[in-house]
């Protein structure tokens, strides 16, 4: 059942390409990351914040910051493999403000048996909406410390189901997308505006 998982979401700090933090962003009234809490919290009883920015203490969650910093997305996945109290858990980037309950209920329910359960859209793995199981801790330590860090690159060393999502309805360019930067942004608003 999905209650007995822990949700990680992963907030890796300054982007590049916004040039800040992106979870800490508005769309409408609430910043990035709140729309991907508030919609974990439909599931998921343990939600923990993966960030070196203190800044999120001010959302009442768990911060926890990297094991080992400068890793990106692998070193907040580290951390959560070395935190994580469930055997299985799931994890999403803060920049993903359009997730779904059904969508998140779908790649656990397909995790069975699976080291790491990835929906795979638009021919894109997706390693930031994803299940992860403690047992990848001891090879995802060796990665690092053979300095692969670049997650499509390192998820091939597992147990791996890839799942394709493109015929699956509740999977949408919406649901799937990451704010990355301004004009990224300016789509989410205009996705909420269509709701309208």
């Amino acid at each position: 059942m999905a209650n007995c998982l822990n949700a990680y979401i992963i907030a890796g700090g300054k982007s590049s390409r916004m040039g800040t933090d992106k979870g800490l962003l508005a769309l409408r009234d609430k910043m990035l990351i709140e729309w991907v809490i508030d919609e974990l919290r439909l599931i998921f009883k343990e939600i923990t914040i993966v960030s070196n920015n203190a800044a999120y203490r001010q959302l009442g969650l768990e911060v926890m910051e990297d094991e080992i910093k400068g890793l990106g997305p692998a070193g907040g996945i580290y951390t959560a493999l070395k935190h994580s109290s469930a055997e299985k858990f799931f994890v999403v980037s803060c920049d993903m403000p359009f997730i779904t309950l059904p969508a998140i209920q779908y790649v656990v329910d397909h995790s069975a048996g699976m080291q790491i359960t990835v929906p795979v859209y638009r021919q894109k793995v997706q390693p930031l909406f994803a299940v992860y199981t403690k047992s990848c801790l001891p090879v995802w330590t060796r990665l690092i410390h053979e300095k692969m860090i670049k997650l499509q690159e390192m998820l091939e060393y597992f147990n791996l189901c890839k799942l394709d999502v493109d015929a699956v309805a509740i999977f949408t360019d919406k649901m799937m997308m990451n704010i990355n930067d301004k004009s990224d942004l300016e789509q989410g608003y205009n996705f909420l505006k269509n709701e309208n």
